[in-house]
């Protein structure tokens, strides 16, 4: 008797996997959430663009991934930098394509294009915090730029130098040095995304 209950217990929570899965058999792993965004895909399409691109040794756009670290850890800095940080590489991308007078489009621009569109699907990744990003965002475009060391930066001291750096390249992009310091800085970009203010999965 006490062996038939057992086995039907085990039957019951079979099929109780079973429908949380979907019907999927447990020998198939069940995932409930879909990742949001593939980080793979991003690499593969800023490799496309980049592989090319030569190393650039003027002053960096992108903080060190140690300061960047201070903002990754917050949801409300993450975020607001992340919007920005794609942003900035949306003009980057598109810059030779918009400012030129010959609008045609190359084989080599095709992926320029598909890491346009990579950026736009990555920015529905980002969470949304309006209000806030526009207090932060007003504050990047008021405050004087910091005079102390990035270690001794707070969280937001370093949200706020981010989008300074981002804010200055963005109004120099006519100087190539910017653009091949930007293109150069592209090939790590996948190493910024993972943070708090990245949503994971779909739901």
């Amino acid at each position: 008797m006490a062996s038939a209950v057992k086995y039907a217990i085990v039957l019951l929570s079979l099929a109780v996997a079973m429908h949380e899965c979907g019907g999927i058999s447990q020998k198939t792993r069940c995932v409930s959430n879909e990742p949001c965004f593939d980080l793979l895909l991003l690499e593969k399409s800023v490799w496309q663009v980049s592989k090319d691109v030569p190393a650039a040794d003027s002053e960096n756009i992108l903080l060190k991934s140690q300061t960047f670290d201070k903002i990754r850890k917050r949801k409300d800095l993450h975020s607001c930098v992340l919007l920005k940080i794609i942003d900035f590489y949306v003009n980057v991308i598109s810059y030779p394509w918009n400012n030129s007078s010959n609008h045609h489009i190359s084989h080599g621009m095709n992926y320029h294009l598909e890491l346009i569109s990579v950026m736009n699907t990555l920015r529905s990744c980002v969470y949304k915090m309006s209000k806030i990003c526009e207090m932060l965002y007003q504050k990047a475009a008021q405050q004087p730029n910091l005079e102390i060391s990035e270690a001794d930066m707070t969280p937001e001291e370093v949200a706020i130098h981010q989008l300074q750096k981002l804010n200055f390249a963005s109004d120099r992009l006519n100087d190539m040095s910017i653009q091949e310091r930007a293109m150069d800085e592209l090939k790590s970009l996948h190493n910024y995304i993972p943070g708090r203010g990245f949503r994971k999965t779909n739901v």
